[in-house]
């Protein structure tokens, strides 16, 4: 099944998924057999990013994700991205790299994800 967006697309309505907190629309563009490398973690598999996500939206009241730049070409896209996300615990902002990888029906089947890690060390345990 088609998601219904252009592969040019998936990569800003993902992050713009996980700024809005919908859980659903991130479950729909991700292939079933997706995996996601996060710098300072490692490789996580469908289930465990989805995981890692709802925790990040359950515990932040407000999340923010600013494109700056977007570099695509075939079935890969590249995006520079600033987070601001409003934990109890304090303010977390950090600057990201996203490279997607997407099948023909625009969903992600490869996803990696470069940041800061001494920043994210502050607000996630074990990330370096």
């Amino acid at each position: 099944m088609n998601i219904g967006i252009p592969p040019t697309q998936t990569g800003p309505s993902f992050l713009e998924a996980i700024a809005a907190g919908d859980l659903a629309t991130l479950d729909a563009m991700l292939a079933p057999t997706a995996t996601w490398w996060v710098q300072g973690w490692g490789e996580l598999d469908r289930n465990a990013l989805l995981q890692g996500l709802a925790n990040t939206i359950r515990r932040s009241n407000e999340r923010m994700l600013t494109i700056s730049r977007m570099t695509a070409e075939g079935d890969r896209i590249a995006i520079e991205a600033e987070g601001r996300f409003s934990f109890a615990e304090g303010l977390y902002c950090n600057s990201y790299v996203y490279i997607f990888v997407i099948d023909r029906l625009g969903r992600i089947v490869e996803g990696r994800e470069y940041l800061d890690t001494a920043v994210a060390a502050q607000f996630y345990p074990g990330s370096d």
